[in-house]
């Protein structure tokens, strides 16, 4: 690997990392109350896990370098499993209230 790969790569390793503590503290942030369920909150991680998951494929695995119609097929699976966890959890709160 060049220099400036490995430069980009601790990079985006070091956002990463910045971003799983953002991701860690917006989820622990109601502390020793007892739990409740935050509509914001939960998706604010789920949104953070989506932009954490796009940024390891096309940095760690490389889909960058993939053909475009790879990357278009990745970029609408992740939208098509953020939207059906959304979903998920909306129905989820629907039928318990």
């Amino acid at each position: 690997m060049s220099a400036s790969t490995d430069a980009r790569l601790r990079l985006v390793f070091a956002l990463l990392t910045g971003v799983t503590l953002l991701s860690w503290w917006l989820g622990t942030r109601d502390g020793g109350e007892a739990f409740s369920p935050s509509v914001a909150i939960t998706v604010s991680v789920l949104l953070i896990a989506a932009i954490k998951v796009r940024v390891i494929v096309w940095e760690f695995m490389e889909l960058r370098h993939a053909p475009a119609t790879l990357r278009r097929f990745a970029d609408a699976l992740l939208v098509l499993l953020m939207t059906l966890l959304l979903g998920l959890h909306a129905w989820g709160l629907h039928a318990a209230g």
